[in-house]
């Protein structure tokens, strides 16, 4: 196994890490958690981190790990790792330190940067080159550690930015952020070249990530409108593979999917049919698990008033995981994972 560095983004306290470890299943690859840190997660495993970095919405890159100290032994810590296996045999690398927040403001992280420089030059023949973008050991202070890497693979958070639902073809409000939506995707540990649900698609925000991934995704809403702005902004993407139809979540006759995740409407009159919203969570769920393959996963959000575990307590569909996030300041959104039996 390879011990692997992921930069949390930092959006969201824990769901940037669940995130990880749920696309590392989706990769089906085993792992084991050596440090869960603010923002920084270090785990072992097989999975490939340009794969991983292809996932992931929710963080700034992977790197593979040379150490993990607290400040005095850093470079006790640097001088035993094989830190030369990491590194090419020649050229220019550049050494970073970044603070997650205030972490350790007893350190100078450019002295610190220098410090490290020397230390590897000292040993090594290399040039220092800051603008070098190929090979870059980063030193990452939080949480009282100080974590080294070398970066193997970066996250294009560019590309979510350029998906961001004002710049789509097709727009509707409400209309979940790109990375937001990826992470649900990765939640729901949906498999490339899987089937992918979502049975509230609006304009397909939540379909595009799962179809960038190279899932097959499954669309359905009970507005004929917004699925016309889903089938435009998934082919306006370059997904060609798709299934998309109007239809009422509560009353599905598809075959059984891999993988669901969904944002369902919170009461916006035109989506939900002028049902009250606890009756269409009640109706629908009992559907979305016939609908979902054994074994599969299922993220689904729902408003903070809603208790979704207890809703689901006599259906094949087990609680795995539960976040909480202000999307403003009245309205307070959960994220359930289930995964069924």
């Amino acid at each position: 196994m390879k011990r692997l560095t992921f930069l949390l983004s930092g959006e969201h306290p824990k769901i940037p890490s669940s995130e990880v470890i749920a696309s590392i299943e989706a990769e089906e690859c085993d792992y084991e958690v050596v440090e869960s840190l603010d923002q920084v997660l270090t785990v072992d495993t097989h999975a490939n981190p340009l794969r991983l970095a292809s996932r992931l919405g929710m963080a700034h890159w992977v790197g593979e790990n040379f150490g993990i100290s607290s400040p005095e032994y850093l470079m006790d810590s640097l001088g035993s790792s094989d830190l030369l296996d990491f590194l090419p045999q020649s050229g220019d690398i550049a050494v970073r330190v970044k603070r997650i927040k205030r972490y350790l403001p007893e350190i100078n992280e450019l002295k610190l940067a220098e410090r490290v420089a020397d230390e590897i030059l000292e040993e090594y023949d290399y040039d220092i080159n800051l603008e070098n973008q190929e090979n870059e050991i980063f030193i990452l202070l939080t949480e009282g550690k100080i974590v080294s890497t070398i970066v193997r693979a970066k996250i294009d958070r560019s590309a979510f930015v350029e998906r961001k639902p004002p710049k789509r073809a097709a727009v509707h409000p409400g209309t979940m952020q790109p990375n937001f939506a990826r992470a649900l995707v990765n939640l729901a540990r949906t498999p490339r070249n899987g089937t992918f649900l979502d049975p509230f698609c609006g304009v397909g925000g939540i379909l595009l990530e799962a179809g960038l991934l190279g899932a097959i995704p499954v669309g359905i809403d009970i507005d004929s409108e917004l699925i016309e702005g889903a089938e435009e902004n998934l082919q306006v993407s370059g997904i060609n593979e798709f299934e998309l139809r109007t239809g009422d979540a509560r009353d599905l006759e598809i075959e059984k999917v891999d993988a669901i995740a969904t944002d369902p409407p919170y009461g916006r009159q035109a989506s939900t049919g002028g049902m009250e919203l606890k009756d269409l969570y009640r109706d629908a769920l009992p559907v979305l698990a016939d609908s979902l393959k054994s074994g599969g996963y299922f993220c689904i959000t729902a408003p903070s008033g809603l208790n979704l575990k207890k809703m689901a307590k006599n259906i094949p569909l087990e609680p795995i995981e539960k976040y909480q996030q202000r999307v403003h300041k009245s309205l307070i959104r959960k994220i359930y994972v289930f995964r069924r039996e």
